[in-house]
């Protein structure tokens, strides 16, 4: 139907299968600005809270040395973390789908929760339960509200080319990391120890929380969503083929804005968050153990904050560059490629350091950091391709939630492989662990291999109860 919002006129158009578009106004008329300024701000805000994933394989030598806590709960602490920065993605999803909370307004509450209170907490932290409050619980729940709110709305911003931007955004989780890890390489290895120093470790927590705060706080206020179901107007939405981008070509729009409970309904659903899990716990693997393996070798602190500083920025880099190349391919074809090349090079990264081959292990943590963030952007576009954009923030939360799985395969699970314990400090059998992650990617491209093509109308028609119909427009 037609409508006037402001000055602005725009109509809403229904296609065959029922998907509206809301097609006539341009972003600067709904921003006041272009839209690549809210995807900036996203990118900026992504890449401060994912310090608290990337930096962790960084501090915890130092935060288990310092108190006395030993790996395992130190580990431990980190599948806490991706388990609340999961499961609060679709609980953001839905209040923002809602209206209840503005991605404005969760981005800044995020960015203060992880930030000045976790953080706070966790360098003023004398037992491992306020270690895990400060950052598994809330750190984890502040950096999942920021996640949610950024990844999603690139989606809703640029419907028609969200490859290589999805990536863009998506890639600063990881790489904004980089310097700070450099700075815990540096603070740690300040009169030849491998750990920082109680007051070091304390000041630097605090002021890495406060960065945290201030900096998603700032980026929050500039983002905004579009309009429910706002596409380009430059596109017709009936006949997108004619006048297309090449993303769309690779990757057509989806049948319809399908809402939770019908994206559920399709097979492919539950397969998605399956290899999610799975590629999850193989890309966190190298998160969580890259350095401290590095370390355990006696490749030394600069080879292994090198190797792990590369992992981290190539993670990110790599990030859009896969959505550059899913917009010949597609989303679903690169991450095959993507997940199995992984495997490979994470298995070279353990012979490298076994060996003791300091540059070698760098170049395959390099290279294995780069092919391991194929799945976050990816599985994120792939999901606003299969089911629409409107209600991505909950559907991709309710994917992203297997992340829990995943974390616990890469924190937890990994170390009682390696160790033989849950809890408590033993001796690590490293290449049990580095044939399980790498275990986890071959699954998870498989996955990807057999379940997970796009759905076809009939799946579209008995998860919706519709029958495909004749387009319609409505002009005011």
């Amino acid at each position: 139907m037609g409508a006037t919002s402001g000055s602005v006129t725009y109509q809403e158009v229904t296609n065959t299968t029922g998907r509206v578009f809301r097609v006539g106004e341009t972003p600067k008329q709904i921003l006041g600005y272009g839209r690549w300024v809210p995807i900036m701000a996203a990118w900026l805000a992504m890449c401060l809270a994912g310090l608290l994933e990337y930096t962790w394989g960084a501090l915890n030598g130092s935060l288990a040395a310092v108190h006395h806590w030993g790996p395992g709960p130190v580990f431990w602490a980190f599948s806490f973390f991706v388990i609340f920065e999961s499961f609060i993605q679709i609980i953001t999803g839905v209040l923002r789908n809602r209206g209840i909370l503005s991605v404005r307004w969760a981005t800044v509450a995020g960015g203060l929760i992880c930030g000045i209170v976790g953080y706070g907490i966790l360098a003023t932290a004398s037992s491992i339960w306020q270690a895990y409050l400060g950052y598994a619980v809330l750190g984890g729940i502040g950096s999942g509200m920021v996640y949610s709110s950024c990844i999603n709305i690139v989606a809703k911003w640029y419907p028609e080319k969200k490859g290589w931007r999805t990536g863009f955004v998506n890639g600063g989780w990881a790489y904004g990391a980089v310097p700070f890890i450099f700075i815990i390489g540096a603070a740690s290895s300040g009169g030849g120890a491998s750990t920082m120093s109680p007051s070091t470790l304390k000041t630097y927590i605090i002021i890495q929380g406060a960065i945290m705060t201030v900096g998603i706080g700032v980026a929050g206020f500039l983002m905004k969503d579009p309009p429910k179901n706002w596409w380009p107007k430059e596109i017709d939405p009936l006949d997108w083929k004619k006048r297309s981008t090449r993303d769309l070509l690779s990757n057509p729009p989806a049948l319809r804005h399908y809402n939770l409970g019908e994206m559920w309904r399709t097979p492919q659903a539950k397969w998605i968050g399956a290899q999610y899990a799975l590629y999850v716990g193989c890309s966190l693997f190298g998160v969580a153990y890259y350095y401290g393996f590095a370390e355990a070798m006696g490749l030394g602190s600069v080879a292994a904050a090198v190797g792990f500083a590369g992992f981290s920025l190539a993670d990110g880099l790599f990030r859009p560059v896969y959505g550059y190349i899913s917009e010949f391919i597609g989303r679903r074809r690169t991450m095959i490629y993507a997940y199995s090349g992984n495997v490979a090079f994470q298995l070279l990264a353990y012979f490298a350091g076994s060996a003791h081959n300091a540059p070698l292990f760098v170049i395959c943590a390099v290279i294995s950091g780069g092919l391991s963030g194929a799945n976050f952007p990816m599985t994120a576009a792939l999901v606003a391709d299969y089911y629409g954009e409107t209600n991505n923030a909950v559907n991709y939360g309710s994917i992203y939630a297997w992340k829990a799985l995943g974390g616990s395969f890469a924190g937890g699970v990994a170390a009682l492989i390696m160790t033989g314990t849950l809890y408590g400090t033993a001796h690590f059998h490293w290449i049990l662990g580095f044939f399980f992650g790498a275990a986890l990617g071959a699954l998870a491209a498989l996955t990807l291999v057999f379940f997970c093509k796009r759905p076809t109308v009939e799946q579209m028609e008995r998860a919706a109860g519709v029958k495909a119909a004749s387009p319609r427009t409505a002009v005011a």
